[in-house]
């Protein structure tokens, strides 16, 4: 474990992560800390324990179909392989234990997208750009790995793309 993620607090036994507002009362994990968000875009920071990324593998967790749809680009930033495994392990919304837009999302299917199917990617290299409403996008570059068997089986992994 990074001692950067060692340090991160913790809600029982789940790990708190570096973009979650942890300071607010009650503790709501959906609630987002701009300006940390902003530190991952513009530091290379890591999304969970807040410690800077080297250069790859970057993992990337978003819809199994986000390479079709949105060329790698991620709306949540990237990780370091083993704080996104946790996350993926802790995180009910990741795992799919519990959904958390169903209700917001009605009909819309752009929020119900992200609702499920949730994968861990690995790239080698990231970028990071404000679209023009000012939200920060984090686009994996080179070759991205998908780490679950059913979005390769599913036919949404990209070319090249391989099940680890």
């Amino acid at each position: 474990m990074t001692d950067h993620l060692a340090a991160r607090p913790k809600a029982g036994a789940l790990t708190i992560p570096y973009v979650v507002d942890d300071q607010r009362r009650p503790l709501d994990f959906k609630a987002i800390h701009p300006g940390h968000v902003d530190l991952c875009a513009e530091q290379g920071r890591c999304g969970v324990c807040g410690g800077k990324i080297r250069r790859g593998p970057i993992a990337f967790i978003g819809p199994d179909d986000t390479i079709r749809r949105t060329e790698g680009c991620f709306a949540d930033p990237w990780m370091h392989l083993e704080c996104a495994e946790l996350a993926m392990q802790q995180c009910p919304f990741l795992a799919g234990r519990k959904s958390w837009r169903d209700e917001e999302a009605g009909e819309d299917r752009l929020i119900e997208t992200y609702a499920h199917n949730m994968v861990l990617f690995t790239a080698t290299n990231w970028r990071s750009h404000r679209d023009r409403f000012g939200a920060w996008h984090f686009q994996a570059i080179g070759e991205l790995t998908a780490h679950n068997k059913q979005a390769i089986t599913a036919g949404t992994a990209h070319k090249g793309s391989r099940a680890t």
